[in-house]
């Protein structure tokens, strides 16, 4: 995996950049971005992340994760190149009315946009984690500890520890690698995996009393309400739609969780060769095959009824490779 000559040579000819993942950042958004800053200002340059949203719990162990700055710090962006991280649209990262001096992009997913200067994007790799070891490689910067740590989470989290069908040979020779310079596995999947407070857990039973089934999809959802009764969070809702996938008669699970009064953000999940991608297109959204989501305005009943409605002419035969 080689990254394009015009990103190596604008990061090596240019000092300020500001690096900013997606709105509700996971591991690989996070891991990805504090990995890149450590290489930049290892090289000598002002590298700053950004983020909108807080860094979740389930996160925090990540190194250098508590220097994240809030959106409102970022002054004076028309000197410094954005590197837009995990995303590929600057609404992604509610930086759509931010000006840039040059803006760059590095992301795996599979729908795209045409903003950035320099576009790095890789559908196929199973991580942008992935994308900026070999970034941090190819500029000649030896990783450390934690940035070892940094990627190695970014790639658990985007290969489900390497469960997944994205898993490569790549990505396990990579994780070997960053294993040898002191990441411990048991300890990122025990952060990732069961660290769990009351709370979440009451949270996930709320969630999967409400599964519905049809059309071999499972449908559930989480509300304003569940949160205030269990007390969770609502980054704690991150992976509970790998739950309903679980079942083995189920292609599509879709958890639907309300972000205001009738506005719904969905995450879909599926297995084999069924392209969730396609149908988060349909409405508006967008990501991987396997993995996309997408946000809706209505109430839950009908946003149910459009999702199940978009998967007509959406099998098996979609999906590729």
């Amino acid at each position: 995996m080689n990254p394009p000559e015009t990103l190596l040579s604008h990061i090596k000819e240019n000092d300020k950049f500001y690096i900013v993942p997606h709105i509700f950042p996971d591991g690989d958004a996070l891991g990805s971005a504090l990995a890149l800053e450590s290489a930049l200002c290892s090289l000598g340059k002002k590298a700053i992340v950004f983020s909108r949203d807080s860094v979740p719990d389930m996160f925090d162990f990540l190194p250098e994760s508590g220097r994240i700055a809030p959106m409102s710090d970022l002054t004076s962006p028309e000197d410094a190149t954005l590197l837009l991280i995990d995303c590929n649209a600057p609404n992604r990262a509610d930086i759509e009315r931010v000006k840039f001096k040059y803006t760059i992009v590095i992301d795996h997913h599979e729908t795209e946009s045409d903003f950035g200067d320099i576009r790095w994007v890789l559908p196929k790799s199973p991580a942008t984690g992935l994308m900026i070891y070999f970034l941090i490689k190819s500029l000649g910067v030896d990783i450390s500890s934690s940035m070892a740590l940094n990627i190695y989470a970014a790639l658990a989290v985007d290969t489900g520890i390497f469960r997944y069908s994205n898993t490569t040979a790549e990505s396990l020779s990579v994780a070997s690698d960053l294993i040898s310079k002191g990441v411990r596995p048991s300890f990122v999947a025990d952060r990732l995996h069961n660290n769990w407070t009351e709370a979440k857990f009451m949270l996930l039973k709320h969630m999967l009393n409400s599964i519905e089934i049809q059309k071999n999809t499972a449908i559930c959802f989480i509300t304003n309400d569940m949160l205030k009764k269990t007390g969770a969070k609502p980054e704690d809702t991150d992976n509970f739609v790998n739950f309903p996938i679980m079942i083995n008669t189920i292609k599509v699970a879709a958890l639907f969780k309300e972000t205001g009064n009738n506005f719904w953000k969905a995450s879909l999940r599926s297995r084999g060769d069924v392209n969730v991608a396609k149908i988060a297109e349909k409405l508006g959204g967008g990501g991987h095959k396997n993995a996309a989501g997408f946000r809706i305005t209505a109430d839950i009943e009908t946003a149910k009824k459009a999702l199940l409605e978009s998967l007509d002419g959406i099998g098996e035969s979609s999906g590729g490779d």
